[in-house]
């Protein structure tokens, strides 16, 4: 029995060759790393124990809130037209703190009696009616249907004058901080 030649040239192919160059390598680094180990020792600064008060102070992140705070919410929308207060200081229950412009209420105001004349109106107007056509109703001169009808819009048109009347003093009476509104 013959045993084949260990290495020939054909067995050097490209990978053989990489793998043996980079063992070659790597054997040569592992000397370098015990020469790069030999550093010199730093100094180091000592000093003796000695007892002495420190101040004691400590930072915190916190939001501050005063004893107490009231959360300022309006009652009516509009635009401020004046701030009565400065900041930080004292408010008193009550104390106005802002004027808000009083064009929209009053307007709002102007609206509601506006409404509250037309339902006047219309109220008048069914009175009438129904004082015309009653007695042509008990003659018989028209439908009692008719004088049943506008009997009926009699009662409609003062339920809106009391709706009516309702809007304008409600309207007189929301809070704002303009000069009070006259009582009509």
């Amino acid at each position: 029995m013959t045993l084949p030649p260990l290495l020939t040239r054909e067995d050097f192919t490209m990978p053989t060759l990489i793998l043996v160059l980079a063992l070659g390598i790597f054997a040569s680094g592992c000397n370098k790393g015990q020469a790069a180990a030999a550093v010199p020792i730093p100094e180091v600064q000592v000093a003796t124990v000695e007892t002495r008060d420190v101040p004691i102070y400590g930072e915190w992140v916190a939001t501050l809130d005063g004893y107490i705070n009231a959360e300022i919410r309006p009652q009516v929308s509009g635009y401020i037209i004046k701030q009565n207060y400065t900041e930080g200081s004292l408010v008193r229950k009550g104390q106005v703190l802002f004027e808000i412009d009083p064009r929209p209420f009053q307007a709002t105001l102007d609206r509601a009696k506006g409404d509250l004349a037309q339902a006047q109106a219309q109220l008048g107007k069914s009175t009438l009616d129904v004082e015309r056509d009653t007695p042509l109703a008990d003659a018989r001169a028209i439908a009692k249907s008719q004088l049943d009808n506008e009997v009926q819009a009699k009662l409609g048109a003062q339920a809106a004058v009391e709706s009516a009347k309702a809007a304008v003093e409600q309207r007189r009476n929301s809070t704002w901080s303009g000069p009070k509104l006259p009582r009509w």
